[in-house]
């Protein structure tokens, strides 16, 4: 039985959205998605205009910041949404390859009918992908995906039809991958290894191998001279925050390969959260280092199929060298190296059947892996409907990773467990040793106390961190004034009561200076008034009035306190 194209094509979109139909209501996660969210939103100024230009960050993705300027305006930064684009580009992605199956199926000759439906089949509900398509802020990976297949099927229509013409969109699909996400540059050397071992005579070979390596070499000029002007690229900053010398960072980057490769074939555990991995992954890595070159003579499809894969690892190989990211290692890094894992495997079990004149069974093969994977594919959404049951499992997978206590114990503060939710950002303060958390975990450790009505502890939580108000940062700062606000008025004594409330006055005072807000001035005239400080409170309130934006509630309060102490009352 023989199924159209575009009924295969239906199918697997069908399929994708089935799996991962969950992923609809999984809302935001709490890493990086509120983020991006409040980054885009109606009140954050983004321009169409802005998006594309650099302004110093980490990153240079501005297509992804497109898609994400686009959720505002279509439809507010439903999470909804979002999450649906996500699964979209997948089902897109799933038959860009269906189709790159096809061409390259149609080059190596191979016979078995259901070749292309099979790899694509397992790309499609592949467990390592669940991250990727059911984040929100895993969205640069699916994205990226989109362009490079989109690329790289324009570059089989070159080789196959013989035609340079296709060369051109090619590259240009390249250039929009690179901006989406800069593991798309991993196409150049993918691209020119599938032209290289192309089986079939093709007159222009030289003339796509000649563009391609002269892209190539204009690409990596590009990033040195990137990489010695800009202080924030991102490739200087992971070279420049490795630990350890050059043996401690090649047998980190060869672990980190021989991990992946072993994530690739057996996906689980799934882990949010993988902050390091065995050393005994450095044989996996060792071996294919020494077999792929051998195994690349033979020009097979797999083989290729396999090095392109292990091509778009490399990026994942160096990020493993640095803490630049929420994780050293992380499964989302596996999506495009999965793709062609899925097709190369496909391919040699092709090959494998049809010697023994099995061709038959590949398909029921494909579909019996199939449902075991898209079953756990689909479990693993539900682990992400929510921030308690995620971060739950991961803490109970990586009990030592301290973000994952802290993300935890926020989930539960959230859900109104404060004794079981310090507990967790305690344990996160514990075992953290990570600078860029630091503040976060204890700014949450106040709020925890002001939450359970503890104010005295959390004024000395305060004092314990900080020798003085001035080193402290506004968050910690509108936190103290909290608690203070709160023991002065079960204050018994009302000198005591009057020396907590200037004490407030003046902490307002260094949380404008540090933060220019006039709501602080606003605030230190309610202060002066209830002391009775009139003049103080006038002074106050008139300053707040000169620089509060017309618009904000507080410039009317405001104003209307301002002329009750004029007129005496």
């Amino acid at each position: 039985m023989k199924l159209q194209t575009r009924y295969q094509i239906l199918i697997l979109a069908a399929i994708v959205l089935c799996v991962y139909y969950p992923a609809l209501s999984a809302g935001t996660c709490s890493v990086d998605d509120p983020r991006i969210i409040a980054a885009y939103d109606a009140g954050a100024g983004k321009t169409l205009i802005g998006l594309f230009r650099p302004n110093g960050t980490y990153y240079y993705r501005p297509l992804v910041e497109l898609s994400y300027y686009l959720d505002n305006l279509l439809w507010s930064m439903h999470p909804r949404f979002m999450h649906l684009e996500n699964v979209l580009f997948h089902a897109l992605n799933t038959m860009l390859l269906f189709l790159i199956g096809r061409q390259l199926a149609a080059a190596w000759s191979i016979k078995a009918p259901w070749f292309p439906l099979a790899g694509a089949l397992l790309f499609a509900v592949h467990p390592i992908n669940t991250e990727p398509v059911t984040w929100i802020a895993g969205r640069t990976d699916p994205l990226a995906a989109v362009f490079v297949f989109a690329a790289l099927w324009c570059l089989l229509q070159c080789l196959s039809r013989d035609r340079l013409l296709f060369l051109c969109p090619a590259l240009l699909l390249f250039v929009m991958g690179v901006l989406t996400k800069e593991i798309a540059v991993c196409f150049l050397p993918a691209a020119l290894l599938l032209t290289a071992c192309w089986p079939s005579p093709v007159r222009s070979r030289r003339t796509v191998l000649l563009v391609l390596a002269g892209v190539a070499a204009c690409s990596v000029l590009l990033l040195l001279i990137l990489a010695a002007l800009s202080p924030t690229l991102s490739v200087s900053n992971l070279l420049s925050n490795q630990v350890g010398g050059p043996l401690a960072a090649l047998q980190t980057v060869l672990s980190a390969l021989g991990f992946y490769l072993k994530k690739l074939v057996l996906p689980l555990p799934l882990n949010f959260a993988i902050d390091a991995v065995s050393a005994l992954y450095l044989v996996p890595a060792i071996l294919l280092l020494l077999l792929l070159p051998f195994w690349l003579k033979k020009r097979s499809m797999a083989a290729v199929l396999v090095a392109a894969g292990v091509v778009f690892l490399l990026p994942a190989l160096v990020v493993s060298l640095g803490h630049v990211a929420w994780t050293p290692f992380a499964e989302r890094y596996l999506y495009l190296p999965s793709a062609f894992l899925c097709l190369g495997v496909a391919s040699q079990a092709s090959v494998m059947l049809e010697r023994a004149n099995w061709q038959q069974f590949l398909l029921p093969a494909a579909v019996a892996i199939a449902v075991v994977a898209g079953s756990l594919t689909m479990q693993r959404t539900f682990v992400w409907q929510n921030n308690l049951a995620l971060f739950g499992d991961t803490v109970r997978k990586s009990p030592g990773f301290a973000a994952a206590h802290l993300e935890l114990g926020v989930a539960l503060l959230l859900k109104g467990e404060l004794q079981q939710g310090r507990s967790e950002i305690e344990t996160a303060e514990r075992l953290n040793d990570r600078p860029s958390i630091r503040s976060l975990i204890k700014q949450n450790l106040m709020a925890v106390r002001l939450q359970g009505g503890d104010g005295q502890g959390a004024r000395e939580y305060f004092f314990r961190n900080f020798a003085s108000k001035e080193q402290a940062g506004p968050e910690f700062l509108q936190m103290l004034t909290k608690a203070d606000e709160g023991l002065a008025r079960q204050a018994a004594n009302a000198a005591v009561r009057d020396g907590m409330y200037r004490d407030i006055i003046a902490t307002y005072r260094l949380l404008y200076l540090k933060t220019r807000d006039p709501f602080n001035l606003y605030q230190s005239g309610k202060m002066a008034q209830t002391l009775g400080d009139r003049d103080a409170a006038m002074s106050y309130f008139r300053q707040a009035v000169r620089e509060a934006p017309a618009d904000t509630h507080y410039r009317a309060a405001a104003v209307k306190m301002l002329q009750r102490l004029e007129d005496g009352q």
